[in-house]
């Protein structure tokens, strides 16, 4: 079986994310714009 390395984002990134979720976006449209899965976000 083979692992899948996991992702590691920056802080930019993680910083940009938490901004575009409590600027009242959904996590759904925020996820899309910054190219990640919807799950990844929520979690």
């Amino acid at each position: 079986m083979v692992k899948i390395p996991r992702k590691a984002y920056t802080l930019e990134f993680k910083q940009e994310a938490v901004r575009l979720v409590e600027s009242r976006q959904r996590v759904s449209g925020a996820a899309r714009s910054l190219g990640v899965v919807e799950q990844t976000l929520s979690n």
